[in-house]
């Protein structure tokens, strides 16, 4: 007979697993399937009503709808369209502004909230795309893969890392991390994903225009921008390069990213940059529906047991193993597909101290298998749920389920391939 903790434990497990299958083959849109999980949570008991509709109202949703509200601003007064021309200029074709926005995204996501970064590049691209006739499909996806690598390049770019600095030290083992320590392998993976989306990826990205439903349907449309005034151009622009540095010196300023980002749209649409109508317009409300929903998937784990049940076969399994390299590559075989429907840093918490359990058993030296958890962790561009700025892009890009899985599992076999070599080679095992 299975304890009401263990039927709880399954139950979660079993809705997962659903989930996974609806979002696969998409019998239903993604965010029905994404709300039917949280609303299913709530039904069985694993989260309280509160915990499953909270992040509907969380500073990430703020961030998401401002900065698309601030995007909006950029185009609609012509500030995209310079941008837009400065970016192909640049770029001999669509496979290198790829190649382009890659490294750009990652670079502003070191230093600036995923979220953030890629809310703002997003809005930015769909301006572009409307001005330039380049395909949304072929841009959104490499934003967020961008924002993925990009924010490993200091170790406060993303919540985990100074979570792990924080372990590390706490062993009292004379070790610590520094601010650039995920940068070597961090840039590794951003520049080979770049490379891989502009050559061979570039060919799994879906290739379609998206001007269906009323998300845009002029975009394939050269657009006028001849009565619009100068300074409403000037004042978009100087609004979102604000937000910019204000989100990049949010603890000096005092004032968190969401508050930044609102302050930004309000701006914006009381300038007249654009009205009310085309604000609420360009809110990208499927992602963030998707986003949210998806949030309790780690509470509902823990609170039911099912997060010990995997963290414990996890245990059973590496606690077997002798050899250190076939260890990480248990790691990454274990968690990356996790964290594609978990959050990042939820599954980071997870498995950190099974690691370390793991690794001195073994011998292997802690700094390793933490970096290993952190980027077997943070491979998450396979899923539109496994991060905010995943889910962000299937409204603009016009993706479906499978569009991540055929662009996302080559690039990450390809990037955690690449870890465990530069893990192996760089950090003491022994």
């Amino acid at each position: 007979m299975l304890a009401g903790s263990e039927f709880l434990a399954i139950a979660v497990i079993l809705i997962i697993l659903v989930a996974l299958v609806l979002f696969i083959t998409e019998w239903l849109p993604l965010p029905v399937t994404a709300m039917g999980v949280a609303v299913s949570f709530y039904l069985i008991g694993a989260v309280d009503a509160s915990t499953a509709l909270k992040s509907f109202s969380s500073s990430t949703a703020m961030i998401i709808a401002a900065m698309a509200i601030i995007g909006e601003s950029v185009f609609k007064t012509g500030g995209a369209e310079q941008i837009g021309q400065l970016l192909t200029k640049a770029s001999k074709n669509e496979r290198h502004l790829v190649f382009v926005v890659v490294l750009f995204s990652g670079i502003m996501s070191g230093f600036l909230s995923n979220t953030g970064a890629a809310a703002l590049l997003i809005a930015l691209i769909l301006g572009m795309c409307a001005t330039t006739g380049m395909k949304r499909s072929k841009l959104m996806y490499p934003v967020i893969v961008g924002c993925c690598f990009g924010g490993g390049i200091t170790i406060v770019g993303t919540t985990s890392g100074p979570y792990l600095k924080e372990t590390l030290e706490g062993l009292n083992i004379g070790q610590t991390m520094s601010f650039f320590e995920f940068a070597p392998l961090s840039l590794i993976c951003l520049v080979s994903s770049a490379i891989w989306l502009a050559t061979v990826g570039y060919n799994l990205l879906p290739d379609h225009p998206y001007n269906e439903d009323n998300f845009d349907g002029n975009s394939n449309q050269k657009k006028d921008y001849s009565d619009v005034p100068k300074w409403k151009r000037v004042l978009s622009l100087c609004l979102m390069v604000g937000t910019f540095l204000g989100m990049i010196f949010e603890k000096q300023i005092g004032v968190p990213l969401h508050f930044i980002a609102i302050i930004g749209a309000m701006i914006a649409v009381g300038s007249r940059c654009l009205t009310v109508k085309e604000a609420a317009h360009s809110i990208p409300i499927s992602g963030i529906i998707i986003y949210a929903a998806m949030v309790p998937v780690a509470t509902a784990m823990t609170n039911s047991g099912a997060a010990d049940l995997i963290a414990n076969g996890a245990l059973k399994v590496l606690g077997s193993i002798n050899s250190p390299v076939l260890i990480l590559c248990l790691i990454f075989l274990i968690i990356t597909p996790l964290t594609n429907f978990m959050s990042n840093a939820a599954t980071i918490i997870l498995f950190t101290p099974i690691a370390l359990v793991v690794a001195e058993s073994l011998g292997i030296g802690p700094k390793a298998i933490l970096i290993a958890v952190r980027f077997a962790a943070s491979i998450a561009v396979v899923t539109p749920v496994a991060m905010p700025a995943n889910s962000m892009a299937v409204e603009p890009g016009g993706y479906r389920f499978m569009d991540y899985v055929k662009s996302g599992l080559p690039l990450t076999v390809i990037c955690a391939i690449e870890s465990i070599i530069y893990i192996a080679l760089f950090y003491p095992l022994g």
